[in-house]
């Protein structure tokens, strides 16, 4: 059985909502939607390994801005097995386990940028904002690029691809251009730096980060997200700053 409850920051464990089914919970922009499993013999969904994909598309189609985690916290072994194996399917990016909620296990996994590009691409299906089934290369690699790649001329090196060509291209499909992706990139490793060391000074992960100034983070988060780097440090993982990202490009 597949409950949804609403996780709202700071996202201790008194944070989180009673469970309901998704289309009754409610959620703000920014709220962690945690997905329980619950092994129930008499419930076909716990059989149907469609189930979980189905509901998670459900949720990001309904609420784009939030996070979703799967929590597993007593199930048989093959049970687990199974919606970890949908959950992976599914671009879930957070999987507890356990009778307890673990916080830090969830901005751990939340704020980690391992196979960004294909969650990104997935989310944005899901969230209505890419066609469905869309794998353009040209974005996947824009999104995969090292965070200290800020121009195109590098990648565009690599593939032996003129720039200009690779800018036309993504303007016939409708798409932001590699420059709005690259910053976008660039922006999301930045945020889960902040996301992930949430408890110090902005000022020391600024420096860390090798920026001179606050100033410089927030001329940056402004541009590409809409917020205050503290903003973005209260936020878990990438789901509501892609949502802003896209919809200040949506057509007006």
């Amino acid at each position: 059985m597949l409950a949804v409850a609403s996780w709202k920051a700071p996202f201790d464990i008194a944070a989180v909502t009673g469970f309901d089914y998704a289309p009754e919970v409610r959620a703000d922009p920014g709220d962690v939607l945690l997905v329980r499993l619950a092994a129930c013999p008499d419930d076909a969904s716990d059989a149907d390994p469609g189930a979980l994909p189905r509901l998670v598309g459900e949720i990001r189609a309904r609420h784009p801005g939030c996070p979703v985690a799967l929590w597993i916290p007593d199930a048989p072994l093959q049970v687990a097995v199974d919606a970890v194996r949908a959950a992976t399917r599914a671009q879930i990016r957070a999987i507890l386990g356990g009778d307890a909620l673990d916080p830090e296990l969830l901005r751990r996994q939340l704020t980690h940028p391992l196979e960004l590009s294909a969650f990104i691409l997935r989310w944005a299906s899901d969230a209505g904002y890419l066609p469905p089934g869309l794998e353009q290369e040209d974005v996947r690699e824009l999104l995969d690029a090292e965070p200290d790649v800020r121009t195109l001329h590098r990648l565009s090196v690599r593939r032996q691809v003129a720039a200009r060509t690779w800018r036309k291209h993504l303007q016939r499909l409708g798409l932001p251009n590699p420059h709005a992706w690259l910053a976008l990139t660039h922006a999301l490793h930045v945020a889960f730096f902040l996301q992930r060391h949430s408890t110090l000074p902005l000022q020391v992960l600024a420096q860390r980060l090798g920026m001179e100034t606050v100033a410089q983070m927030t001329q940056q988060f402004r541009r590409v997200f809409g917020l205050s780097p503290g903003q973005v440090r209260d936020l878990l993982g990438a789901e509501p700053l892609l949502h802003r990202w896209f919809q200040s490009r949506a057509p007006r």
